[in-house]
């Protein structure tokens, strides 16, 4: 297997680096990795009974990698869990949407068979449901599995993931028809929540919540996102077959863990100083401090700094086109992100995060004039899940019912959200607040990700999310790869172009249980995972 490395200075924008190529170690073979379920009828017998069970099928040549290469490494449900109680969430990247096309394609209906085989029982009579989502590339693990030294090795990979998980653990919205549709219909996401069950009180429940957004599939399948629930039948031959499919605009999957531990990759560099808000209404920044200490209250315009670091960091680093993303980590504490003593970037901001700070990507600002001049604009989303949509969502069974059969192919998903992003001399009364007066803002750039992931454990599970890496970055060099299929199990994840978000419990002193800090996602190279126990 032929893998073409590249290397980027850590402090240059992923987004115009260029890229050194070299060759990778002689002894980096094809790999066509199975792990046994072993592992997880171990985590089973522990007494983790409802840890999610995961496989994860990985591949940097899906040009040459087919459904039965998949197929022919599916395993079936352990007889040990009550098979049809738990249902498949299944992740399918771009590359290989046109498998979930059952008009044309057996590949759905094989690895449902292939999951619950033919048992001649009353369960077999019952039917089983799927959940199929189109995501645009999956994190891949093997850097560390495979023991490759250079973490440079590509980290975004095609494939399938699967997670199994409670069927009373799923829930959804029904997609509105096109026809009917409104401009302002919400992007399609698909979210997972893990709660902490250590705490008998719902109420009190640790829960962790990521939020992804879909892949674009107008090009694929004519949808603009693909996810959608199916419910299969037992026939007289002996196997499960389509009965009915409905389209979603979400599904939320929940899960009770024993713990979850959380681990972040968020590849940024720090521009100018940190600086307190000096005024500021919703999104837009109107004025910071401009001195650093915190007793300052002289004000200056918000993108004072940026317009002065910004050209200075692009002549240091000689960006071509001088554009570089932005943005920038809001905390409420005068004791957040620093950079003294030789601290470390990543580690200060990883601990800024947990402690409640958020980043907002800056869409706008600086320059201008009149009540405009030296405004900043920040991205105010930080969840996919509203509170009156929650309400709305339907229990498996109840998204199936009195829904008429229909074709998998006449499915239409819901288009992304119109979003226009607010202009400034409207009124911006009904906004988010991003950042108050008295809170503090550091602003970052993009820089290359490391991606070399932790190691797994034994006995636990790894969820990942992510943002796919700057394409012109990583060299594409499938052609001239040999065949490569690995499987990983107790691994479940997926990348988005877009974004995704993470809520997480706040950690720190005095911190409630109760309080909980979410924040979206859309770095190049970023990561987040989740290790559930």
């Amino acid at each position: 297997m032929s893998i073409i490395l590249g290397r980027v200075p850590r402090s240059l924008s992923v987004r115009l680096a260029k890229v050194g190529y070299r060759q990778p170690r002689a002894n980096a073979t094809s790999l066509i990795r199975l792990i046994s379920q072993n592992a997880v009828a171990s985590a089973r017998s522990s007494g983790l009974n409802d840890l999610p069970l995961a496989y994860t099928w990985l591949t940097r040549t899906p040009g040459q990698i087919t459904p039965d290469d998949v197929l022919s490494n599916v395993s079936p449900i352990p007889e040990s869990l009550s098979s049809l109680d738990y249902v498949p969430v299944l992740l399918i990247t771009s590359a290989f949407a046109h498998w979930i096309d059952v008009s044309s394609n057996p590949f759905l209906e094989q690895f449902i068979n292939s999951l619950y085989p033919s048992t001649p029982s009353h369960e077999s009579l019952r039917p089983v449901h799927a959940i199929v989502a189109v995501v645009d590339k999956l994190p891949d693990l093997r850097v560390r599995l495979e023991e490759i030294a250079d973490s440079k090795t590509p980290s975004d990979s095609d494939g399938v993931s699967l997670l199994l998980v409670k069927a009373e653990d799923i829930q959804g919205t029904i997609a509105v028809p096109r026809r009917v549709r409104s401009m302002e219909a919400a992007e399609s996401s698909l979210v997972f929540k893990l709660q902490n069950d250590a705490i008998s009180k719902a109420s009190q429940r640790s829960t962790h919540e990521l939020g992804l957004r879909l892949a674009n599939t107008i090009f694929t399948n004519g949808n603009d996102t693909t996810l959608f629930g199916t419910r299969w039948t037992y026939t007289p031959s002996q196997q499960y077959t389509l009965e009915q499919s409905v389209n979603l605009s979400n599904c939320t999957v929940t899960s009770a863990v024993a713990s979850v531990q959380n681990s972040f990759k968020l590849p940024l560099y720090p521009v100018g100083q940190r600086r307190r808000v000096i005024s500021s209404m919703g999104n837009i920044l109107r004025q910071l401090a401009k001195h650093t200490d915190s007793h300052s209250t002289e004000p200056m315009p918000a993108s004072s700094e940026l317009e002065k670091e910004l050209p200075r960091y692009i002549e240091e680093h000689g960006i071509v086109d001088r554009r570089v993303s932005v943005w920038a980590l809001i905390e409420n504490s005068e004791n957040g992100f620093h950079l003294e003593n030789n601290a470390n970037i990543q580690e200060s901001l990883v601990k800024a995060i947990r402690a409640g700070g958020k980043l907002h990507r800056v869409m706008s600002g600086g320059g201008g004039w009149g009540k405009k001049q030296g405004l900043l604009s920040l991205d105010p989303e930080t969840t996919f899940v509203e509170a009156d949509n929650e309400q709305g969502l339907l229990s498996l069974e109840d998204l199936f019912a009195d829904q008429e059969r229909q074709p998998l192919s006449d499915i239409s998903p819901p288009p992304p959200a119109f979003f226009e992003m607010p202009q400034l001399d409207e009124s911006m009364s009904s906004l988010s607040q991003a950042a108050g007066p008295g809170d503090y803002i550091q602003f970052f750039v993009s820089v290359e990700s490391d991606h070399a992931p932790d190691s797994l454990k034994d006995g636990s599970m790894r969820l990942t999310f992510g943002i796919v890496a700057d394409s012109e970055a990583i060299p594409s060099s499938s052609d001239r790869m040999e065949k490569d299929l690995g499987v990983v199990s107790q691994f479940f994840g997926a990348l988005s172009e877009k974004a995704f978000t993470y809520s997480q419990p706040v950690i720190g002193t005095g911190a409630s249980d109760s309080l909980k800090s979410s924040a979206k996602f859309d770095i190049p190279g970023c990561r987040v995972a989740l290790v559930m126990e």
